[in-house]
């Protein structure tokens, strides 16, 4: 998604902007000199592996720079499922699923009986409906579904007078007021209702060719450079905000390109990665020296999820759903979902399955799912109880809020069955340790309170589920799974002084703000 496949297609299609020239000027109050500003960049797919053969390798110098002089962690945890738009939503509310309300790529509404996409393929895209699928992820994403009870940082410092902003964030509402202008044809084309639509962002906000900073120098935008959804795009506006001594308190960025390049050549081409470095350079040279650039400011890299290394071959890599859940039927994506039996939401290594045949019980779909050896867990909500099963491991185990045990989050719990389905163990004083599933018990819990009611199935390390218009990478890399190999990532802090005490996505919105204190 991370690409999201949508959002190209919007821009070669659409010339969205705030002002009709497609260019956007800031007014930012500066801070005082002796006030460190904060940019955060997140950088799609990075981990510990690609970071430390990058470093031995002596191929990634601002980032090893960045390393050394501050504090690197590789525990990271992702909310799930873990793809990008569930991801920023939580980073920047410090919600859960279940209170930002944004429970994937793809969900399903129950209440309209539509599958909402922010854009997995372009045959979904086309499927889906064009006009459908443009408003969600231009239009709603932000201004709709994002709960509006979540604050984001960017309305949280604004009340503090601190000025923010967003290139290329995917989720970015805010409190300023930006205008999107349609061209005329495009709101032919795609049938709109009007050709300018508002949408709220932070004091700065630049997104591709779609809106963009007033600069002499021209940016990486053309259709053979995704029009502007790119690193080099992202490292040039910022390098601009700093030379034009623009840069807001609080700036988030984010860098897309190794995610679509690890998609195709696996999670660890580090030849691929190595290239995010020389942006990284770009931002650190439009200050005075590196040294500056830290005195100045504080970086934060951030990694927003792993990717599972995909089997080679796509027959095997694949897990076909249609052909788990037969004889119940799907209904293709053109249709309402509600006409098949059961609807499917595809997150990749992950999905939402909603029994619409009342005959069909979740315990049901759930042994139909788990009598494919690839798949790796089913979960569903039994009351206010969390029941889990996982391939090949006998039984179930019931999870409840509260009771005795307790994990690094603070989290209580309490248990009733096989323990080792969900890979945990319980020292002498009650603590949970969680193994190969980080916050598993969270994570699900929190997903399936997200929105309609659901089952929740993923895949094993090494496949993926596949359902009509979701892509299969076979010998690649891909995510949304609840495996640490998908919800662990890496974090580098420029300084030594303040630090994230807990490292889930959701604990950093809280550590952001302490950098202002």
């Amino acid at each position: 998604m991370k690409k999201i496949l949508v959002i190209l297609v919007i821009l070669l299609l659409v010339s969205c902007q705030k002002e009709q020239q497609g260019q956007t000027s800031f007014s930012i109050q500066q801070t005082a000199n002796n006030e460190k500003k904060v940019i955060v960049i997140m950088i799609d797919s990075m981990t510990e592996k690609i970071l430390e053969k990058g470093f031995r390798e002596g191929r990634l110098p601002a980032l090893s720079y960045l390393a050394e002089q501050g504090t690197i962690y590789h525990d990271v945890v992702a909310p799930f499922p873990s793809m990008s738009v569930t991801i920023e939503s939580s980073l920047l509310t410090g919600d859960s699923p279940h209170e930002h309300q944004i429970p994937g790529l793809t969900w399903y509404d129950a209440h309209s009986d539509t599958l909402i996409s922010y854009g997995d393929s372009i045959p979904s895209v086309w499927k889906l409906g064009r006009k459908t699928t443009l408003m969600n992820a231009l239009i709603n994403l932000n201004n709709e579904h994002l709960n509006k009870q979540s604050e984001t940082i960017y309305e949280s410092i604004k009340r503090n007078e601190l000025s923010s902003g967003s290139v290329n964030m995917l989720v970015y509402r805010g409190n300023k007021e930006h205008k999107l202008v349609v061209p005329t044809f495009v709101k032919t084309l795609f049938h709109l209702d009007s050709s300018e639509y508002q949408t709220k962002g932070p004091d700065v906000l630049t997104f591709g060719k779609a809106i963009q900073p007033k600069t002499n120098s021209s940016l990486p935008d053309s259709a053979l450079e995704n029009l502007g959804l790119n690193d080099h795009y992202s490292s040039e506006v910022i390098a601009h905000l700093i030379k034009e001594n623009q840069q807001p308190h609080f700036l988030m960025a984010y860098f897309p390109d190794f995610d679509k390049l690890a998609h195709h050549h696996g999670p660890y081409a580090i030849d691929y990665f190595a290239s995010v470095d020389q942006h990284i350079q770009r931002i650190l040279n439009a200050y005075d020296s590196w040294e500056k650039a830290l005195e100045d400011t504080t970086f934060v890299i951030l990694g927003d999820h792993g990717q599972s290394a995909l089997v080679d071959d796509r027959e095997r890599a694949g897990i076909d759903v249609e052909t788990i859940v037969n004889p119940y039927t799907i209904a293709p994506l053109y249709d309402s979902p509600s006409l098949g039996d059961v609807v499917v939401a595809n997150n990749h290594r992950m999905a939402y399955i909603y029994a619409i045949n009342e005959r069909l019980t979740f315990y049901e779909l759930g042994e139909m799912f788990l009598s494919d050896e690839r798949i790796d867990h089913v979960a569903w909500l039994d009351g206010d109880d969390l029941v889990i099963q996982q391939q090949g491991k006998e039984g179930y185990l019931r999870v409840s809020n509260g009771g005795p045990w307790i994990d690094k989050y603070d989290q209580k719990w309490s248990f009733e069955g096989n323990l080792d389905i969900a890979h945990i163990t319980i020292d002498d004083n009650g603590v949970i340790k969680y193994e190969d599933y980080p916050d598993i018990f969270h994570q699900l819990e929190s997903a399936l309170n997200s929105h309609t009611e659901s089952l929740i199935v993923t895949a094993k390390p090494g496949y993926t589920l596949q359902s009509e218009g979701a892509p299969v990478h076979a010998g690649g890399g891909e995510h949304g799974g609840l495996h640490k190999d998908d919800t662990i990532t890496s974090m580098i802090i420029s300084n030594r002084n303040k630090l994230p005490e807990k490292r889930r996505m959701s604990d950093l919105y809280e550590y952001f703000h302490t950098l202002f204190d």
